[in-house]
C-alpha cells in the first residue's frame, strides 16, 4: 500500500473577520492545547437423507421380505445470529473553512485509523497496518496505548467530529482528534465510546508524516457512586458537550473545583462542546519545557459555541466573541482565542494555534 503523507499547504489565519472496513455482516455460526502560560498541568451442518437397506430374513419355514423403508431426512439444527457493522466513515478530510488543514487531515486519518479495527485485529497487526499506511515507525509506547484502547473481539468503526490544534510549529504539529467509535461485539452487543488522540507529525521530506502516537485519550474511568456534586452538574449538564476522555478526567477528580466551577459559569452564559481537559492533550505546552494547565486540571479547549465551530465563529458579535469577550471583561488570568483583546503578551492572546479553539483556565 502507497504510504499516505500530505503535502503542506499555505495557512491563513485570521483575526477578527467575518476506513479500512467496508460495510459487511458478520455470520457467527454457532459454537476519542495550551496557552503561552505554564501551570502553577453450523455453519450449517446438514445430514444427507438415509435410505434404509432393505433386509431379508430366511429361515427353513418361510422368507420373510420387508419393505423398504426410507428413513425420514435428519438435519442438525442451525442457529445463526447476524451482526450488523456499522458502515465506516470515509477517510476524514476537513472543511474548507479550517486552518493547518494539510496537518488536520493527517492526524484526523491516523487517529481514526487507530480506532478502526476488525473482531480479530490484535494490536500487532493495528501496528502493521498503520505503518503499511502511514510509513509510521512507532516507538515504544505505542503499543501500549493502542492496547489501551483497544477492545479485544469486537468490531471498531472509528468517526472524526473534529480535529483541533494542540500546538503548532513549522515543521511539526500536534493534532487532537475527537473520534466517535461505533463497536460491536462478536456476540452482538453494541456500544460507543469518544476519545481525544493527539497525534504528532512533522514535516519530512516528500510532506507531512506522522512522528508519533502521543495519547489514544487514557484508560476509561467509571462514574463514581461518591462523585460530588459540582462533578456531576458538570457531566450532566445539558449546555455541555464532551468526549468520554474529557469525562473520565472529571469522573478520575483530575479537573480542580475551579475548573469545574469555570465551566458551569460558561455554561450559564451558553451552550459549548469541549475538546480536551486533561487526556489526550500534550501534557507540556507544545515545543516547550513548560506543564500544560490542562496537565494540573486547571484548563479546558472549546471548539464550539452556541452551535457554531469557533474557527467559523472569527468576526465581531458571533457567540464565540461574545464569550471570549465576557470572560476577559470578568477578568478570566488566561484566554487564548482568535483575538487578543488586550494586545499580544496579554492576559488574551492569540496565534495560529488558537484560530479553531478557546484556550479557558479556572483562574
Amino acid at each position: 500500500m502507497s504510504v499516505r503523507r500530505i503535502r503542506p499547504l499555505t495557512s491563513v489565519v485570521v483575526r477578527c473577520s467575518s476506513n479500512t472496513l467496508a460495510t459487511l455482516a458478520v455470520v457467527v455460526l454457532i459454537a476519542a492545547c495550551s496557552g503561552p502560560d505554564g501551570a502553577d498541568v453450523a455453519g450449517v451442518t446438514t445430514f444427507a437423507p438415509t435410505t434404509a437397506a432393505t433386509t431379508s430374513t430366511t429361515t427353513e419355514a418361510s422368507t420373510t421380505t420387508q419393505t423398504p423403508t426410507t428413513a425420514a431426512p435428519t438435519t442438525a439444527t442451525t442457529t445463526t445470529t447476524t451482526v450488523t457493522v456499522p458502515t465506516p466513515s470515509p477517510p476524514y478530510v476537513p472543511a474548507e473553512s479550517e486552518v493547518l488543514r494539510d496537518r488536520k487531515e493527517l492526524g484526523g486519518q491516523f487517529a481514526q485509523a487507530v480506532l478502526t479495527y476488525d473482531a480479530d485485529a490484535t494490536v500487532e497487526t493495528q501496528l502493521e497496518d498503520l505503518r503499511a499506511d502511514f510509513g509510521f515507525e512507532p516507538d515504544d509506547d505505542t503499543a501500549a496505548l493502542i492496547e489501551e484502547a483497544m477492545v479485544p473481539n469486537a468490531t471498531n468503526v472509528g468517526t472524526v467530529r473534529y480535529v483541533q490544534m494542540g500546538g503548532n510549529r513549522p515543521d511539526r504539529a500536534s493534532l487532537m482528534v475527537w473520534v466517535d467509535q461505533e463497536r460491536v461485539s462478536s456476540d452482538g452487543t453494541t456500544s460507543t465510546e469518544s476519545r481525544v488522540v493527539d497525534v504528532r507529525v512533522r514535516l519530512g521530506a516528500d510532506g507531512w508524516e506522522v512522528s508519533r502516537l502521543a495519547s489514544a485519550g487514557g484508560p476509561a474511568v467509571d462514574r463514581p457512586a461518591d462523585l460530588s456534586d459540582l462533578a456531576a452538574s458538570v457531566a450532566d449538564h445539558q449546555n455541555i458537550s464532551m468526549p468520554d476522555s474529557a469525562r473520565w478526567d472529571i469522573y478520575a477528580g483530575h479537573t480542580t473545583v475551579g475548573m469545574l466551577s469555570r465551566m458551569i459559569e460558561v455554561a450559564e452564559f451558553t451552550d459549548y462542546a469541549v475538546l480536551v481537559l486533561g487526556r489526550g492533550h500534550p501534557y507540556r505546552v507544545f515545543a516547550t519545557e513548560s506543564v500544560s494547565r490542562h496537565s494540573v486540571g486547571q484548563a479546558m479547549d472549546v471548539y464550539e459555541v452556541g452551535g457554531q465551530l469557533v474557527v467559523d465563529s472569527r468576526f465581531e458579535g458571533s457567540p464565540t466573541w461574545n464569550l471570549a469577550r465576557e470572560l476577559y471583561d470578568r477578568g478570566t488570568r488566561s484566554i487564548g482565542s482568535p483575538w487578543a483583546f488586550d494586545g499580544f503578551g496579554g492576559r488574551s492572546f492569540t496565534d495560529d494555534v488558537h484560530q479553531d479553539h478557546l484556550h479557558i483556565t479556572s483562574l
